[in-house]
């Protein structure tokens, strides 16, 4: 273990990160405790990650963000951050025991998340990975925002990218985030929203047993309300959370500043003296409402126009008739005595023309058509005879193409169209087209995780639910792969007219990020015997099925080097192989 970084002295290692090391260290001037974090990793995309946490969270002054005191390099070329050492425990923590915490403590925790947030946001800086395990509790109850690793300027343009951030925090990603779009501060609540429901009800919205499945729920699916999961909630929590998760981030609380004033009202239900319920609110509630549940009661909607409901049921009468008096006023001095119809009667009169016209021209629309038209054949006592077919040239009918159902019903049979040229027998030969049907089956596919699939090697896209493919009776085989791992091959057989289920159960997954001595680069690396590349100067990444594995280098020259290591569901293992020259062999 070091015994100094800088000026620091070295009093204990507290944690291992993903690219380096946590000491409690001490100030030797000032006389104080910090926490001292290493990037011992040689890729260039942690460096930047630690250098860029360094840059940003270096020029946030805020109490609910960990203060960084200084940043440095040892004169092996180690580079450090000093920040104040946080005593309590994280709030993952509290959530995996599942702690009786009040709920207005948990509410006052989300407020203040949202004051650190706001502040590194107004600052141009997007946190990008909040999640439960970034948040610190003090023992005095201040709550720490820490880990600004991959935080993103809103400000300069950035092309770090989220290195392992969708191993073990992918249920807490923003749609934007997995579609590779910008991001802002609508982002980050998001994010926070899956921390609060995770708070207030010990489960993740959007779960699976494997990766692409939790990313595949949070890009189409709504999860459950918290009030379906936790009984007794108050509505108006309920509705703050389900604004944070709105896929479509304008459907989101527009700042954390925002998010607070609705938390704070929240909080006054919950610490408020017990009075009768307020008489109901004519505002409209938090969760915006789009197409007809944003009209006004009584109004539906017509393609763009909007209807009044009586005007579905009762004509609107003209607005000269509505205000028209039910007895005609009597005439003025000017034209008393005057023959000169009034104007109520030379409406009635016009009317009455009108009304006398529509129906003759409707009486001889109906006479032309028996007269003339269609329906005179019906009215014509001597039908002429046909024409001998010798006379005329038969016509020549062309072969329809063969046809396929595009959405096959599960259970049923789908038919392929052939026609089949029939001559019919008589005096003069007429090509009649008959269909002869072949009967084919249906392969019924899903998988517990997004995967692609191809049927006997043609892709046939993405699939999770089942999905109908419709196959020619005989033996297939399914290839699926997610993630990186894969492929899983299923074999099966289709019948005529059967439905057949294919399925592909993907195992809990983790990754290795395997690295060696740099003298032994190009070893071929295995994983439980099986080759699955070369180690390189940076750490080789490999997607495996959670659980033991054993990891293997060997290179000409060299010992073989092994080690056994456990992996994590939806997390990742660093793995060092240190490889020996063979006696007797040239470096």
């Amino acid at each position: 273990m070091l015994a100094k970084v800088g000026k620091y002295e070295i009093i204990e290692k507290v944690g291992v990160g993903g690219f380096g090391t946590v000491y409690r260290g001490r100030d030797p001037y000032i006389k104080r405790t910090v926490a001292i974090k290493t990037c011992q990793s040689d890729e260039d995309e942690l460096r930047k990650r630690f250098f860029r946490e360094a840059e940003f969270a270096g020029n946030l002054h805020h109490r609910n963000i960990t203060t960084i005191y200084d940043f440095g390099l040892t004169d092996e070329g180690l580079p450090y951050i000093v920040q104040e050492f946080l005593t309590g425990e994280d709030l993952d923590r509290k959530i995996k025991r599942k702690d009786d915490l009040p709920l207005a403590w948990r509410v006052r925790v989300l407020a203040d998340i949202c004051d650190g947030l706001h502040y590194a946001h107004t600052s141009g800086i997007v946190h990008r990975d909040v999640k439960p395990s970034n948040i610190r509790i003090l023992e005095d109850g201040t709550v720490k925002i820490m880990d600004f690793g991959i935080a993103k300027s809103m400000v300069t343009e950035s092309t770090l990218t989220q290195t392992g951030i969708t191993l073990g925090t992918a249920s807490y990603l923003a749609p934007e985030q997995i579609r590779g779009e910008p991001v802002d501060a609508r982002t980050d609540i998001f994010s926070l929203g899956v921390l609060a429901y995770e708070l207030f009800t010990y489960t993740r919205p959007f779960t699976g047993d494997h990766i692409s499945t939790v990313l595949y729920k949070i890009m189409n699916e709504r999860p459950p309300s918290p009030a379906e999961v936790v009984a007794g909630l108050p509505p108006e929590l309920v509705a703050v959370i389900e604004k944070t998760l709105e896929k479509d981030r304008n459907n989101r609380f527009a700042s954390c500043a925002d998010l607070k004033t609705s938390l704070m009202a929240v909080l006054e239900v919950l610490s408020g003296p017990v009075v009768a319920p307020p008489p109901r609110s004519t505002t409209p509630p938090v969760r915006p409402v789009s197409g007809e549940e944003a009209l006004p009661a009584g109004q539906r909607t017509f393609g763009s126009a909007r209807l009044d409901e009586r005007q579905l049921v009762e004509p609107k009468k003209p607005a000269a008739l509505a205000e028209r008096p039910l007895r005609p006023s009597p005439p003025s001095e000017a034209t008393s005595g005057s023959l000169a119809p009034r104007p109520e009667e030379t409406g009635s009169a016009l009317k009455v023309f009108l009304g006398a016209l529509a129906i003759l021209l409707v009486v001889g629309g109906g006479l032309g058509w028996l007269l003339l038209g269609p329906g005179a054949k019906n009215l014509d006592p001597a039908p002429r005879t046909a024409e001998p077919a010798a006379t005329a040239a038969p016509a020549e009918t062309p072969l329809p193409e063969p046809t396929v159902p595009a959405t096959p019903l599960p259970g049923k049979a789908i038919p392929t169209v052939l026609p089949t040229a029939v001559t019919t027998a008589g005096p003069t030969a007429v090509p009649v087209v008959a269909r002869t049907a072949v009967a084919t089956g249906t392969a019924l596919v899903s998988s517990n995780a997004y995967a692609q699939v191809s049927i006997d090697g043609a892709p046939r896209g993405g699939v999770f639910k089942p999905k109908g493919f419709p196959l020619p009776p005989g033996r297939h085989v399914a290839s699926f792969e997610s993630g990186g791992y894969g492929p899983i091959k299923v074999p099966f057989e289709v019948t005529a007219g059967g439905t057949v289920p294919v399925r592909a159960d993907f195992p809990p997954l983790g990754q290795l990020w395997i690295s060696v001595n740099p003298d032994a680069v190009g070893a071929e690396i295995l994983v439980d015997g099986v080759l699955v590349g070369k180690a390189g100067s940076a750490p080789l990444k490999k997607t495996v099925a959670a659980g033991n594995r054993r990891v293997e280098a060997r290179l000409q020259g060299f010992e073989t080097a092994g080690q056994s290591v456990e992996v994590y569901e939806q997390d990742k293992a660093d793995v060092l192989l240190a490889l020996r020259r063979k006696l007797g062999s040239a470096p």
